[in-house]
């Protein structure tokens, strides 16, 4: 069928929807060798990095297009 992808690409996506949290904690501190202090530097670092990048995206996004929303350091609680 066209379009449906392949039997390994919907298991890849079905164990992404699947993944808890924890799992997710898990393989950050592992890729780190167990170094939270590392973990944490990496993910505020691409914080960063994805913010900066939200800011060049608002500047080519008109006014309406982002219904006056701009950017900023909004903490979102999980």
């Amino acid at each position: 069928m066209p379009g449906c992808g392949n039997l390994v690409e919907k298991e890849i996506l079905m164990n992404a929807m699947s993944r808890q949290p924890e799992d997710e904690i898990d393989e950050a501190l592992a890729y780190h060798q167990g170094d939270a202090r590392a973990t944490v530097a990496a993910l505020l670092a691409e914080r960063e990095f994805l913010l900066q990048e939200i800011e060049y995206a608002s500047l080519a996004m008109s006014y309406g297009f982002a219904r006056g929303w701009k950017p900023g350091n909004q903490k979102i609680a999980r």
